[in-house]
Formats: structure tokens, C-alpha cells, sequence
């Protein structure tokens, strides 16, 4: 039977899959909701375990993670899993497509950039400096993450960072040779994108 949830200021689909160990996909196909938009005082059906075992949700497959990682209770702030659904966009709209390591990597990117002090210090200011990041521009940073996008920002989020501290990463096929970026010492490839 399922639960009935309003919706509190600050929250979001993926904080609340947390607070009651469902997906965002059972949340959202419980609601028949199209995105991730929900507002305070909305109320929503939360599917119990059992319902949501049943449902079949088309993902891409999951890679196991060398022993795995689960979300601790109690050891994520409301900012936390605000930033962690915002870089799930961001991976999913720069990456989706491209090897799960590679998506790490965008991940880590981001998060490189909040730890340097000459970009912003937090996950929004750093998605959303302008200039940055074309999902921005283009409004593709507004599509629903899949799966394997919120498992790749966890992977980074919990340390993961194969570009061994790179703050860049383009496709070298839609930059062109005589951009800056080119300046910068390329560290490594991973499947369509240079890190540096």
C-alpha cells in the first residue's frame, strides 16, 4: 500500500527516494509525473518496496561499483542531495552515452572546480557560471537523469576521480583547433572527451 508524502520546501525527487528507499523512476511513474519539478505542499504517492519490485523500469544497466556504496542515513544534508541531483543532470546532459569511467569523470570535474579556488565554491555556481557548460546554455541540464548518471555522480561524489584532478573536459570533435582550450595539457582521453 502505498504512502502519501507532502512535499516540503527544499526537497527534491531524489531526497525524498532517500528518505523512503524507493527510485526516483517509482516516485515518478506512482505520480505519472514527466519531470522532476515538484513544489512545496504538492502530495505524492510513495510506492512501497514491494510495488516498486514489480515495476519494470527501462534503465540503462547499472556497473557494479568494487563493493559497492550505499547512502549512509542521516550523513547527507538537504544541500547535499540537492547537489548530487544537479550534477546527475549535468553528467547525464554531457555524458549520457559515453563509458560509465567517463561520466565519473565529468562528475569529478565539477567537483575539482569547487575545490579550486579560481572557480565558484559551490556544485550551482559552478554548474551555472556562465560560458561553462553548454547543457546550460542549450537547457539540456533540465533533463530527468537516468540511473547510471546519479551512480556515476555517487562514484565521484564518494571520491571517484579517474582524470586525476583535471577542472577541464570537451569533445574534441566539436572544438575547434584555434579555441584556448586547446592551450591546456591534455591528461587523458576517455571515450568522446579530453580531460586537462
Amino acid at each position: 500500500m502505498a504512502v502519501t508524502h507532502l512535499v516540503e520546501t527544499g526537497e527534491t525527487l531524489w531526497s525524498i527516494s532517500l528518505k523512503y528507499d524507493v527510485s526516483v523512476e517509482a516516485i515518478r511513474m506512482a505520480n505519472s509525473l514527466t519531470s522532476d519539478l515538484i513544489y512545496p505542499g504538492q502530495e505524492l504517492l510513495i510506492p512501497e518496496q514491494e510495488e516498486q519490485a514489480q515495476e519494470t523500469v527501462t534503465t540503462a544497466t547499472l556497473p557494479s561499483l568494487e563493493g559497492g556504496f550505499a547512502l549512509p542515513e542521516g550523513s547527507y544534508t538537504q544541500q547535499d542531495l540537492e547537489d548530487i541531483a544537479l550534477l546527475a543532470r549535468l553528467v547525464f546532459a554531457e555524458a549520457r552515452g559515453e563509458p560509465f569511467e567517463g561520466q565519473v569523470a565529468v562528475a569529478a570535474v565539477l567537483l575539482n572546480r569547487v575545490k579550486h579556488p579560481e572557480f565558484p565554491n559551490t556544485v550551482w555556481a559552478a554548474v551555472y557560471q556562465p560560458g561553462q557548460f553548454e547543457p546550460v546554455a542549450n537547457g539540456s541540464i533540465n533533463q530527468i537523469p537516468n540511473n547510471l548518471a546519479y551512480l556515476a555522480t555517487m562514484a565521484a561524489w564518494l571520491g571517484s576521480d579517474p582524470t586525476s584532478g583535471a577542472l577541464f573536459f570537451w569533445n574534441p570533435v566539436k572544438v575547434p583547433a584555434s579555441s584556448w582550450v586547446w592551450t591546456l595539457p591534455v591528461k587523458l582521453q576517455i571515450g568522446g572527451h579530453v580531460f586537462a
